[in-house]
């Protein structure tokens, strides 16, 4: 698994590094564990900058690219804490992930093709469709 991170308007530390990887590898690790061509994106972004009558704003985009699925997953949230934007994105992730894990075990379960158990003949494989 390829893991990118971009800045956009943030100064990048090793601190704000590893909280990063920490939490996207912790999720990413139980789903993407046997898939090596799995690409991940990550961005963070300032929305609104610090002036002395408001807050910021933090943006963060996961973008996952899987051999498995057809088209890439795109999580984005924003929140004024940056810790809490990270968290929010990473446990949304997290949902569509497992949502996409069990339709695709649903459908292994429901495949006669892939059962090892069934000795079919090849007159009631068909009749099976």
């Amino acid at each position: 698994m390829q893991t990118d991170i971009y800045y956009r308007d943030i100064t990048r530390t090793e601190n704000l590094e590893n909280y990063l990887m920490e939490r996207v590898e912790k999720i990413l690790s139980d789903f993407l564990r046997y898939d090596s061509d799995a690409h991940v994106t990550v961005r963070v972004e300032t929305d609104r900058h610090r002036t002395n009558a408001r807050r910021p704003n933090y943006m963060c985009e996961i973008l996952v690219k899987t051999s498995w699925m057809k088209n890439p997953l795109k999580v984005q949230k924003s929140d004024p804490n940056f810790r809490t934007c990270v968290a929010k994105c990473t446990g949304a992730l997290k949902v569509i992930l497992s949502k996409q894990s069990s339709l695709k075990q649903q459908h292994r379960r429901r495949d006669r093709a892939l059962e090892t158990d069934a000795q079919l003949t090849d007159f009631e494989w068909l009749n099976t469709f």
